[in-house]
């Protein structure tokens, strides 16, 4: 795990560097089968909420979202735009997770959000470039897809930045300097609408390290993929909805007393009568294994309970929205963004 974690491997090797870290579920097992329950209270809580966080992204990275469309862009770049909640709000430079089955089900690869929560309400929208084989095949699935089509994608997130604080300074002026490889690269848009931009004193240097013309392939590539919707899909949302802090206070606390409670009466009238405290029959290590069954039980039941409250909740919203909204005559493929059950 140490010899993965060095900044080359993890740049060259990243799915390395990911499972290897993932042995962690083994270690803690067997630390906590030698030293027992007791002394491995030591580390619950923090053990605790990791347990609990990773099995609500567990349970977000089950759900398919509303893929809306996806737009060829200059130099096999690809921007793809999901629909979201209107409540869900994420910081600037937030990232999210992306898997899509039909090109792989175990790789999620992280992608920092393009578009603006306050500006967007109802979309959310990433850049990727073809860098690698993943983004790749990706950029040829879309290639190859029309409007009738639809592609299945997963998403853990957004997870914001640890700090903002450059939000608080003003920007009287602000100067880009960006560099591309070729000339075909310099029309790739700029995020936002005109309106936000209109408000900069925004200067741009743009500097092209291969001199070549744009060839008219490669302007052919300047088109959207609109795909259609299904039932199914569900827009972007907070997993615990938008009282997250509430939920998640709700479950860390009921799941461990419920966990208190099972123990409690398992150990006088289950193992007590049984044992008598010889540890003959129920060791350190069985009354260990018991308490890690229990743990995980209380965290899933509670947390599937929440999430399932809130994933209703959320479902009711939507269709009262759609319920308010008036179908128009002429529709156009970005219509199913919104209007889709």
């Amino acid at each position: 795990m140490w010899a993965t974690s060095f900044p080359r491997i993890q740049r060259k090797m990243f799915e390395l560097f990911f499972y290897t870290h993932n042995l962690y579920i083994i270690f803690l097992i067997f630390f906590v089968l030698h030293v027992g329950i007791s002394y491995s209270c030591i580390m619950l809580p923090g053990v605790y909420l990791f347990l609990v966080d990773r099995y609500l992204r567990f349970l977000q990275s089950r759900q398919r979202v509303r893929l809306v469309s996806g737009r060829l862009l200059p130099c096999e770049t690809i921007e793809l735009n999901f629909s979201k909640s209107p409540v869900l709000s994420y910081t600037p430079t937030s990232t999210v997770f992306i898997n899509v089955p039909s090109i792989s089900k175990l790789q999620w690869h992280p992608f920092t959000i393009s578009s603006n929560s306050n500006v967007d309400p109802e979309k959310l929208s990433v850049v990727i470039k073809s860098e690698g084989s993943w983004s790749q095949k990706l950029y040829q699935t879309l290639s190859s897809h029309s409007v009738s089509d639809r592609l299945d994608v997963s998403i853990e997130g957004p997870y914001g930045p640890a700090s903002i604080h450059f939000l608080s300074c003003k920007t009287p002026q602000i100067l880009l300097i960006c560099a591309f490889k070729n000339c075909a690269d310099l029309p790739l848009p700029i995020s936002g609408t005109p309106s936000d931009i209109s408000n900069l004193q925004l200067q741009i240097e743009a500097y092209v390290t291969r001199d070549k013309e744009p060839t008219t392939d490669n302007q052919k590539l300047l088109r959207t993929v609109w795909f259609k919707p299904n039932a199914t899909d569900t827009p972007i949302s907070a997993i615990l909805g938008p009282n997250s802090w509430l939920w998640l206070g709700a479950i860390i606390s009921s799941s461990f007393v419920i966990f208190l409670i099972i123990i409690g009466i398992i150990t006088p009238y289950y193992i007590y009568p049984i044992d008598h405290n010889t540890d003959m029959i129920y060791s350190y290590s069985w009354r260990a294994v018991l308490n890690m069954l229990f743990i995980c039980i209380c965290i899933a039941m509670t947390a599937s309970v929440a999430v399932l409250w809130n994933k209703k909740q959320n479902a009711m919203g939507t269709k009262q929205i759609l319920n308010t909204d008036a179908p128009t005559p002429m529709t156009s493929p970005g219509s199913w963004f919104y209007n889709e059950n």
